[in-house]
């Protein structure tokens, strides 16, 4: 063989070596698997779920989750609830772990499910109390490789929207109280403070682990107004636990019929209860006395009772009218309570109002008869024609004139004028027998 041959088939070795190289590193691709695009392995889709959730309230969704990757399986699964919603429970196939709840999002870390299984996810989720512009869930997941892309709705993504209104109720209602003292739910300012409960759809108080339950501000504001009051204190609370509590508001003029409102954005408003709130509360011993004035009017009374009673007066915060009768001063208003604020109505009070002499120059007639107009709860002898019902902080009180005290037997006690009297100065003062917790006007 001569150099030429030689030097050829050193050529052609190297050559084949190359090429023998070359193949030996180019292995072929698993069947199947190279270049498969496989953006729908895994697929969810919803059973059954509710066509609307009822603002505030638990409905319970059902997912069906498919494996169609032949290769893979699904390591974890997230379900994001719409917004505003809080998911509280989440199960998986068995030996399934999930993430820490409540939460707007749930993690389940899942066992391995073969190729073509399908298996259920159970999730409850809280709807909150206002709609959301977004009412969609979503849906992720990672798979065995890491991949994040592979899992996806049946069709599109599931909405729920949110119906009807949560609302507000006072569960914690005024009591009567002073001027400027804290209205809470005991008399004369004692018990707890006053409370605002969130309720759902159903007005079943709002689940505490509901978004809307903490953080939700609840404003209260007078709504009827019989005294021309101002309220005062914290009047927008953040709810907790769904519920909103208030311990120092007051209000700074006296009247009989004062009611709040708690308001709150996106649910239903509600109205307390009425109260009065007195100009004075006194404690009293065997017998107590208390007063109040304003530009035309002054009243005092002392009362009998037993320790551990109250006297509460005012003047002003409601009107009351008699049949007959151009009554001219403020309206006094009083009562014996004991300590739990209920009205003594056997209690007896000697009072007198006294009319300014402005006030009597002011009427149409100075120098007529004056009387007292007493509004109670119950019937009592009036002067003839003079009788007559009103309403005063939704309930029903009988009015009318008082009689003499001389016509009624001390056996036998009435409210009744004692005696009237008109000072040099022109200011009249009017003596009478009260009982109970009535109205009087001059």
């Amino acid at each position: 063989m001569n150099r030429r041959s030689r030097f050829y088939r050193s050529g052609l070795m190297c050559a084949v070596g190359a090429l023998a190289v070359g193949a030996f590193f180019a292995l072929p691709s698993p069947a199947g698997y190279a270049g498969m695009s496989c953006s729908d392995c895994y697929i969810v889709t919803p059973v059954s779920p509710p066509a609307t959730a009822a603002a505030g309230t638990g409905h319970q969704y059902a997912f069906q989750v498919t494996n169609n990757d032949p290769h893979e399986s699904l390591v974890s699964l997230t379900f994001t609830a719409p917004t505003g919603f809080v998911i509280t429970v989440a199960s998986g196939p068995s030996g399934t772990s999930v993430s820490t709840l409540p939460a707007p999002s749930v993690t389940l870390n899942l066992p391995s499910e073969p190729y073509g299984s399908t298996f259920t996810v159970d999730v409850t989720a809280l709807a909150p109390c206002v709609g959301a512009s977004s009412e969609v869930w979503g849906v992720s997941g990672v798979d065995s490789r890491g991949e994040t892309n592979e899992v996806h709705w049946s069709s599109s993504p599931l909405s729920v929207p949110v119906a009807g209104e949560c609302s507000l109720t006072f569960t914690g209602q005024p009591a009567q109280t002073a001027v400027n003292s804290d209205i809470l739910t005991g008399f004369n300012s004692t018990g707890a403070p006053l409370a605002v409960q969130l309720l759902d759809a159903n007005n079943d108080p709002l689940n505490p682990a509901n978004a809307s339950a903490n953080g939700t501000g609840v404003t209260i504001s007078i709504s009827t107004n019989p005294g021309g009051g101002t309220l005062t204190g914290t009047t927008t609370v953040a709810s907790s636990d769904g519920v909103a509590t208030f311990g120092n508001l007051q209000i700074d003029k006296p009247g009989a019929g004062y009611d709040l409102a708690a308001t709150a954005p996106g649910l239903t408003s509600a109205t307390s209860n009425m109260f009065t709130v007195s100009g004075v509360i006194q404690p009293c011993g065997a017998s107590c006395s208390a007063s109040q004035s304003t530009a035309t009017t002054a009243t005092s009374i002392t009362t009998t009772s037993a320790s551990g009673d109250f006297a509460a007066l005012s003047l002003g915060g409601v009107s009351i009218t008699c049949n007959h009768y151009k009554a001219v001063s403020d309206t006094a208003t009083f009562g014996v309570f004991n300590s739990s604020g209920d009205s003594i109505a056997s209690a007896s009070a000697t009072g007198t109002l006294t009319i300014s002499a402005a006030a009597v120059a002011s009427s149409p007639r100075p120098l007529i008869f004056w009387q007292i107009c007493y509004a109670a709860p119950t019937s009592f002898p009036v002067i003839p024609g003079t009788s007559g019902t009103t309403t005063i902080a939704d309930a029903t009180y009988h009015t009318g004139l008082l009689l003499p005290c001389f016509l009624f037997s001390p056996d036998h006690p009435e409210p009744c004028l004692i005696s009237q009297r008109q000072a040099k100065t022109g200011a009249v003062t009017l003596t009478f027998v009260a009982f109970g917790d009535p109205f009087i006007r001059g």
